[in-house]
C-alpha cells in the first residue's frame, strides 16, 4: 500500500502552534526535545508513541575556508569577531550556546561579540554564507546541508553542556492513529535512520559517544 505524506515545514514551535490551533495533523516531528515536551504538556501528542530519531551536536560553524581562522571556542572572544546564535529563550541550541560560553568562562568576552540572534538555526547558515557574521553556534548536520557554504569546528566534549535529540510522535488529532504510528515507526527504523544519516545526522548512541560521552552514562 502506498500512502501519500503531506509535510508542513517550519520551526518546531511554529509547527506545534499551528497544529494545536487548527487541531489537525497526524505526526509531529520535534527538531529538539524541548518542543516534544511542550507538545506533551499541551496534549498535542500521544506520549506513548514518542520515538527518538536522531541526535545533533552543537558546533561552531564558519564560512567555507574559515577566513577568520577560528579553531577553538576561545577564538569567538577575539576583538572584531561577529558571532550569532539562535534565540536562547525559544531554541535549544541557542540556550546551549550561552551555557557553553559560561562553562568556558567566556560569557562576557563572547557576549560582546554577539551581533544577532536568529529565530531559527537555519537562518544562521544564511548569514554565514552572506558574510554577515563570522561564526555561529549551531547543530553539526548543517555542514552536510550546506557543504559549499560552511564548515564546522567541533568542540571538545568537556566544553558541551548537552545535545539535541529529534523525536517523532503521533498527534492526538490524528484521524488514523495506526497509520500515523507506522510512519513514526518507519522513521525510527534502521531504514529510516539510514536516510537521516545520509543527511549528516547522528543515528546511534555509539557514534554520539565520540562527541558527547555523557549520553551513554
Amino acid at each position: 500500500m502506498v500512502t501519500q505524506v503531506e509535510v508542513s515545514y517550519g520551526g518546531g514551535g511554529e509547527v506545534l502552534a499551528r497544529m494545536v490551533l487548527s487541531e489537525t495533523g497526524d505526526v509531529y516531528i520535534a527538531p529538539e526535545q524541548a518542543f516534544m515536551k511542550s507538545a506533551v504538556e499541551q496534549g498535542a501528542v500521544d506520549p506513548g508513541t514518542i520515538r527518538g530519531l536522531v541526535y545533533m551536536v552543537p558546533v561552531v560553524a564558519v564560512p567555507k575556508g574559515n577566513p577568520k581562522h577560528i579553531a577553538a571556542l576561545s577564538d569567538l572572544a577575539r576583538p572584531g569577531i561577529r558571532v550569532a546564535i539562535s534565540r536562547p529563550e525559544t531554541i535549544l541550541v541557542g540556550r546551549y550556546a550561552l551555557e557553553i560560553f559560561q562553562k568556558a568562562g567566556l560569557s562576557e568576552e563572547i557576549g560582546k561579540n554577539i551581533v544577532a540572534e536568529a529565530a531559527r538555526p537555519d537562518l544562521l547558515i544564511t548569514w554565514l554564507s552572506m558574510g554577515e557574521v563570522d561564526a555561529v553556534i549551531t547543530w553539526h548536520f548543517y555542514q552536510s546541508l550546506a557543504p559549499e557554504d560552511i564548515e564546522v569546528v567541533l568542540l571538545p566534549p568537556e566544553q558541551l553542556t548537552g545535545i539535541g535529540e529529534m523525536q517523532g510522535a503521533v498527534a492526538t488529532y490524528s484521524k488514523n492513529h495506526e497509520l500515523a504510528e507506522s510512519l513514526v515507526d518507519f522513521l525510527a527504523s534502521a531504514e529510516g535512520k539510514a536516510v537521516f544519516k545520509k543527511h549528516g545526522y547522528i543515528v546511534d548512541a555509539d557514534e554520539l559517544d565520540k562527541y558527547w560521552p555523557s549520553a551513554g552514562q
